[in-house]
């Protein structure tokens, strides 16, 4: 199989794309990547009356805004308790709070422009190694922040899911999963009928600082504005001031099986989306047509040669009675990960912004700091301080993906240990 060819974009099929940039043109923001941190900055913007001019290298959600799980819900894939340390109690419980609306947002943003990106409620976080008494501490720590969250015994997830790995689950009744490929389109449809200009096949080629003003070449043009967002997810050194080596690259991988409906319904009994508690979690949702859409692992170096083989052993961990599905469709996607893996959302220079690092995190932290970026610059908002002590820290250049697998593989081994002690 092409890894390149994802279910989504297969599914979707082709759609008209926007013009390329050919000549120079003058606006008042300047956005540089057509991912969902782009697309959310622009929408934004535009919400608010504000001009602005959206360039994407290839077409809008080619990268991993498009290629990803689909899940929606609140949070950041650190716990409150890391956040809490880094920026203090009151903002960490803020932070928690803007995440929820960003979930909201990007609810009503879907049902306002009607985008068939098929919506489902519920996300479940399964457990490995947790009961339910031990999660309802959690569940109670984020219900005071205004979240909903069930803590279910072992027998309700497994009823609805039936493997014998679960002890435990955390429901979010609020949370969704959906299509992101037609996520992305459709917002990208909604931008320009606001009034923002669209160029795909234009990549920026260098960012730099004349008169006061920001400039942004491609190929065939140039964008002059007053500020600059980079919503690139892994930067390319030529966009200048953005620091070189913030992230680190991480290849994560997904599989769709053929539709096999009443083998499906023996296994997976509920249409919520669901991922485990493990350090390298695998997630899975119930597609149309009887598929199922198994995702996780992590490589830092690339697509491994027998990728279908190690989708189809983890599949079997968590379901032995459809290890033998055959798959439809299997890729993989690349995210950004900083080193304290929580998203990056802060001005670089002045009018020049950088909103990056969403690997882990869900959509919902893209919409969130989408929308921080477009308060900041149409009503001078500040929350995006909130965020501050998240910054582009140098990962170790080369090194910095040796080191990431290392501390996935020691995780994994952590992880296996931990299963060996509650058996």
């Amino acid at each position: 199989m092409d890894g390149k060819d994802s279910w989504y974009a297969r599914r979707a099929g082709p759609v008209a794309a926007a013009p390329a940039l050919d000549g120079r043109i003058d606006t008042e923001t300047c956005i540089v990547g057509g991912g969902m941190a782009g697309l959310a900055t622009a929408l934004g913007l535009a919400e608010r009356g504000r001009p602005a001019v959206l360039l994407e290298a290839r077409r809008v959600g080619d990268g991993a805004s498009g290629r990803n799980g689909g899940m929606v819900s609140a949070g950041f894939t650190r716990d409150h308790a890391f956040i809490a340390a880094r920026a203090g109690a009151g903002p960490a419980e803020t932070l928690y709070r803007l995440s929820r609306d960003a979930v909201a947002t990007l609810r009503a943003r879907i049902e306002r422009w009607r985008i068939a990106c098929e919506p489902v409620d519920g996300v479940l976080e399964a457990s490995w190694f947790s009961d339910a008494p031990a999660l309802m501490a959690d569940a109670l720590a984020a219900n005071r922040l205004g979240a909903r969250l069930e803590a279910w015994p072992g027998e309700r997830v497994r009823d609805l899911y039936r493997s014998q790995r679960y002890r435990g689950g955390l429901f979010d009744p609020d949370g969704f999963h959906l299509d992101p490929l037609r996520l992305c389109r459709g917002l990208a449809a909604a931008t320009t009928a606001l009034g923002v200009r669209l160029f795909e096949a234009s990549p920026a080629t260098a960012v730099s600082r004349a008169s006061g003003r920001w400039r942004v070449e491609t190929a065939r043009g140039m964008v002059t504005a007053d500020r600059v967002v980079l919503a690139t997810n892994v930067p390319l050194p030529v966009l200048a001031p953005q620091p070189r080596d913030g992230l680190v690259p991480i290849h994560t991988f997904i599989v769709v099986t053929e539709p096999r409906p009443e083998r499906l319904a023996g296994a997976v009994r509920g249409s919520y989306a669901v991922y485990d508690d493990r350090f390298a979690t695998g997630y899975y949702r119930p597609l149309p047509e009887g598929r199922l859409l198994w995702g996780g692992r992590i490589d830092a170096f690339g697509p491994p040669r027998d990728l279908e083989r190690l989708m189809r052993r983890d599949l079997a961990l968590v379901f032995p009675q459809l290890a033998d599905l055959p798959f439809a469709a299997a890729w993989s996607g690349v995210m950004g990960f900083t080193r304290h893996r929580m998203p990056v959302v802060r001005p670089l220079a002045d009018g020049c912004w950088v909103a990056t690092g969403f690997g882990g995190h869900g959509l919902n932290t893209t919409v969130l700091a989408g929308d921080l970026i477009a308060a900041a610059l149409a009503e001078g908002d500040d929350r995006w301080r909130l965020l501050a002590p998240f910054d582009l820290a140098w990962t170790g250049g080369p090194l910095g993906r040796l080191a990431a697998q290392a501390v996935y593989l020691a995780y994994r081994a952590r992880d296996r240990l931990r299963l060996l002690r509650q058996a």
